[in-house]
């Protein structure tokens, strides 16, 4: 049955929490949506650079850094070091 067999093929993918969460964040949409979202991306940069004693000197880990723009506030806040880590496919376009 070829309605079953797609079905069954679609399933597999929902079984699979890890591909469906990442490959979600692989297309530059959702990343150009977010970094156009100003009042979001304003306040995540304001928080850093409005505490950067929480920053200066220290290493930062940013998993799941998608574009970096958060990794280059926390560089630009004062960061000793920041590795931005993705697992998406976007680390190839960002």
């Amino acid at each position: 049955n070829v309605g079953a067999k797609n079905m069954s093929a679609l399933m597999e993918d929902w079984e699979d929490p890890d591909s469906y969460y990442f490959n979600s964040y692989s297309h530059y949409g959702i990343h150009e949506e977010m970094l156009k979202d100003h009042v979001r991306t304003s306040a995540y940069r304001d928080a850093m650079f409005q505490n950067k004693e929480t920053m200066e000197g220290k290493v930062v880990l940013d998993v799941g850094c998608g574009t970096g723009i958060l990794s280059m506030f926390a560089a630009r806040a004062g960061a000793k070091h920041v590795y931005a880590v993705e697992c998406s496919g976007i680390i190839h376009l960002a």
